[in-house]
C-alpha cells in the first residue's frame, strides 16, 4: 500500500478529535486512537518543548508517515476528517474569526485522498 503522509498538524488534529470524543473514557483496543496513542503523546511532548515559531514550523511543515493502516482504521480516520470538514464549514457559516477556507479545502482534499485509497484495489499491506 502507499504510505499515508500527514502534516503534523493533521495528525495532531485527528488524535485531538478522537481524544476529545472519548471524554476520558478508555479507547477500544481496535481504535486507531489506541494504535497511534504512543506516537501522538511523544510528538505532543516534543512540540511542547519547542519555541513558538519552531512549533508552528513543525506543525505545518513537518510530516508524519503511517506505513500501514487497516481498513477499519482508515474508515475511522475518514470519519474524523469528515468531522473536521463539518467543523470548518460551520466556522465559515458562522463567520467565526477562526474560519479559514484554506483549512476547509485542506481537509476536503485529505478526505478525497483517503476515500480514493479506501476505494482502490490493493491498498492494504498484504505482507502482514
Amino acid at each position: 500500500m502507499d504510505k499515508l503522509v500527514f502534516s503534523v498538524h493533521e495528525f495532531m488534529a485527528i488524535m485531538g478529535h478522537l481524544d476529545e470524543n472519548l471524554g476520558g473514557r478508555p479507547a477500544s483496543e481496535t481504535s486507531v486512537y489506541t494504535e497511534w496513542f504512543e506516537q501522538w503523546k511523544a510528538l505532543d511532548a516534543r512540540l511542547e518543548q519547542l519555541p513558538m515559531m519552531e512549533r508552528a514550523d513543525m506543525l505545518f511543515d513537518g510530516k508524519l508517515t503511517i506505513n500501514a493502516i487497516t481498513e477499519p482504521h482508515l474508515k475511522e480516520v475518514i470519519g474524523v476528517v469528515e468531522a473536521q470538514i463539518a467543523m470548518h464549514e460551520q466556522l465559515i457559516a458562522d463567520d467565526d474569526e477562526d474560519a479559514d477556507p484554506e483549512d476547509l479545502e485542506t481537509w476536503q482534499n485529505r478526505r478525497k485522498e483517503l476515500k480514493e485509497l479506501l476505494g482502490s484495489e490493493n491498498w492494504r499491506d498484504e505482507a502482514g
